[in-house]
C-alpha cells in the first residue's frame, strides 16, 4: 500500500507540473501574439489607412509639425543653430510631449512687445515655416487650441515656468505655464550647437524672416536616390484589387471602387515622378486643426521613406510638407514640394514626388557661397520684385540631377522666394520677369490663412490688420538693431517681475500690462 501511495502522489505531480508548462505557455503565446511591439509595424501601417482622423499612435502627428528653426543668444548675440548630430526641432516636440502644460493664454497683441519678446536673450527661439495652432502640438483638447501661432518661445532658465507662443501675423502672444516637465537637456543642446550663424529679423508683410549681415558658406550634399514604383502605390493605396486604364494622352490611372483613384505620371524621359492620389470622401467643412491634422495622417498612409518630411506651409485648403536636409527644405523639381495635401468638401487630393533620398555620400567639402539678404532684396528690386510683394523667403536645397549617374543627385543651396502664391529661386524670378510671365501679387496679406481662430473676433482682426502694416523701413530697422536692444529689452519684461496673473485685455494697455503680469515669471 505504501508503494502505490508514492506511485500515485508522484503521478499527480507529474500531471500537475504538465498542466502549469501548458498553461504557462498558452499565456506566453497569447502576450507574444498581442504583443503591441510585436505587430507595430502592421497595426500602425493598418490604423494609417483604416483611421484619416488621426487616433492612432503609430507616429505622432506632433513629429509632421516640429519647427524649423531654431535661435538662441550667446553673448549678447542672437544666432541661427542646427545641430547635425541631434534633431533639435524634434527633441523640442519631445520635450512638449512629455511635459505636463496649463491653460492658454492671451497676454498681448502690441507690436512693441512682441519685439521686445523676439529679442529676449533669456528664451530660445523655436520658428515654424507658417502659422500651425495649439491642438497639432499640446492636443485639440485644451481650450482655445484652434488658436494659431509660428513661434515658441522657451525659457533658458528652469526658474522661468512659462512657454510662449507668438505669431508674426497680429503680433499676437499666448503663453502656457509648465505645470511639469525641464527643459534643460533642451538648452544645453540648442546653446551647444557648434553650427550657428549670426541673424538679426526682416519683417515682411505678415512674417518675420532671418536677415543675414554677411554672405552665407552653406555645405553641398550629394545623395542615391531610388524611386518606388507605380505599382507599389497602387497596391499600397488602393489595395490589391484595382483596375488599370491609359488614357489617349497616355496618362495611366489606376482605380478601386468609386472612390479611390491614383494618376502616375508619364513614363520615359517624361517622368516627373509626380503622383497624384485621391480619394472622394464627405469631408465637411473642416477646422484648420482638423485640416492639419487630417493632412498629415494621409502623408504617412504614402509609405515614403522620408527623412525628416515635415509641415511647410498651409495656403487655404492645401498644406505641403517638405523633406528637410541639416535643417533646410528640399525643393524637388525646381521648386515643387515633397507632398502637398487639398481637403475639399467631398475629395482629398494628395498630390507627391516618389523620389527617395536613400545614401548620402560622404561630405566632400564643397560649399556654396550665397548673398547677404540686403543684397537678396536689391537684385529682387532690380528685376521688378519690390519688398513689399515678398511673402516669404527661405533658404533651401535645389536637386541638381548628376549628369553620369541616374541615381545620384546633388543639394545645391539656394534663396527661395515666395511671391504671389508662388516658390520660385533668384534665377528663376530673374527668368520669369524677362520672359514676362511672372504672377502679379494680387493676394491680400490674409489670403493665405482661410481658417480664422475661434477667439479672432471683427475687433482683434482689425487691430492684427493695423499692427501688421508696419512699414518696411521700420522693419529694416528692428531687423538691424535687433542684436543691440536685446539687452536693454531683457531688464525690461518677460523674465524680471513674478507673475500676477494678469493678461492684456487690449492691444491699446498690452505693453504696459506685460511688463507687470509676468512674462517669464518664476
Amino acid at each position: 500500500m505504501k508503494f502505490k501511495f508514492k506511485f500515485k502522489f508522484g503521478d499527480f505531480l507529474l500531471h500537475l507540473v504538465t498542466t502549469v508548462v501548458i498553461v504557462a505557455s498558452v499565456i506566453l503565446w497569447v502576450m507574444v501574439m498581442t504583443s503591441d511591439e510585436r505587430f507595430s509595424k502592421i497595426s500602425d501601417e493598418t490604423a494609417a489607412q483604416d483611421s484619416p482622423a488621426v487616433k492612432t499612435r503609430y507616429r505622432s502627428m506632433r513629429g509632421f509639425y516640429a519647427p524649423s528653426q531654431v535661435y538662441v543668444y550667446v553673448k549678447g548675440e542672437r544666432y541661427q543653430v542646427h545641430d547635425p548630430k541631434r534633431n533639435l526641432s524634434l527633441k523640442f516636440v519631445q520635450n512638449v510631449e512629455d511635459a505636463e502644460l496649463g491653460t492658454i493664454e492671451k497676454v498681448s497683441t502690441d507690436a512693441a512687445a512682441y519685439r521686445k519678446l523676439l529679442n529676449n536673450q533669456h528664451y530660445l527661439n523655436f520658428a515654424y515655416p507658417d502659422q500651425v495652432n495649439f491642438a497639432v502640438l499640446v492636443g485639440s483638447t485644451k481650450k482655445n487650441a484652434s488658436r494659431n501661432f509660428n513661434r515658441v518661445f522657451v525659457p533658458v532658465k528652469s526658474s522661468y515656468r512659462y512657454l510662449y507662443f507668438a505669431n508674426d501675423q497680429g503680433n499676437k502672444i499666448y503663453r502656457t505655464k509648465i505645470k511639469k516637465g525641464n527643459f534643460a537637456q533642451l538648452v544645453k543642446y540648442v546653446t551647444a550647437a557648434k553650427e550657428k550663424e549670426k541673424v538679426s529679423f526682416l519683417h515682411l508683410t505678415n512674417l518675420y524672416v532671418p536677415f543675414y549681415a554677411k554672405p552665407l558658406k552653406i555645405k553641398e550634399y550629394s545623395y542615391l536616390i531610388n524611386y518606388s514604383s507605380r505599382t507599389y502605390f497602387a497596391a499600397k493605396l488602393l489595395g490589391s484589387d484595382y483596375r488599370k486604364s491609359v488614357s489617349k494622352q497616355g496618362v495611366t490611372t489606376y482605380s478601386s471602387g468609386y472612390s479611390l483613384r491614383l494618376q502616375v505620371p508619364l513614363s520615359g524621359k517624361q517622368n516627373d515622378h509626380q503622383y497624384v492620389y485621391r480619394v472622394y470622401r464627405k469631408m465637411g467643412r473642416m477646422s484648420f486643426s482638423r485640416q492639419l491634422l487630417e493632412s498629415a495622417s494621409y502623408v504617412k498612409r504614402l509609405g515614403l521613406s522620408e527623412q525628416d518630411l515635415r509641415f511647410f506651409e498651409a495656403d487655404g485648403q492645401l498644406v505641403k510638407y517638405v523633406n528637410y536636409i541639416e535643417g533646410y527644405p528640399v525643393f524637388v523639381n525646381g521648386n515643387q514640394v515633397q507632398t502637398s495635401v487639398t481637403c475639399e468638401k467631398d475629395l482629398v487630393s494628395v498630390g507627391f514626388n516618389s523620389m527617395n533620398l536613400q545614401i548620402p555620400i560622404p561630405y566632400d567639402g564643397r560649399e556654396t557661397t550665397l548673398p547677404k539678404t540686403a543684397d537678396l532684396l536689391k537684385e529682387l528690386d532690380q528685376i521688378g520684385i519690390k519688398e513689399s510683394e515678398i511673402r516669404k523667403i527661405v533658404i533651401g536645397y535645389k536637386v541638381v540631377q548628376d549628369k553620369k549617374r541616374d541615381d545620384l543627385v546633388t543639394l545645391v543651396p539656394t534663396y527661395y522666394i515666395k511671391v504671389a502664391g508662388e516658390w520660385n529661386t533668384l534665377s528663376g524670378w530673374r527668368d520669369a520677369r524677362v520672359n514676362g510671365d511672372a504672377p502679379q501679387d494680387n493676394e491680400t496679406p490674409s489670403s493665405s490663412y482661410s481658417y480664422a481662430s475661434s477667439d479672432d473676433s471683427s475687433a482683434e482682426s482689425a487691430a492684427d490688420s493695423s499692427s501688421a502694416s508696419s512699414s518696411s523701413s521700420e522693419a529694416a530697422k528692428t531687423a538691424s538693431s535687433s542684436s543691440s536692444s536685446a539687452s536693454a529689452s531683457t531688464s525690461s519684461e518677460y523674465e524680471q517681475k513674478p507673475d500676477t496673473g494678469a493678461a492684456a485685455s487690449s492691444s491699446s494697455s498690452s505693453s504696459a500690462s506685460s511688463s507687470s503680469s509676468a512674462e517669464g515669471g518664476k
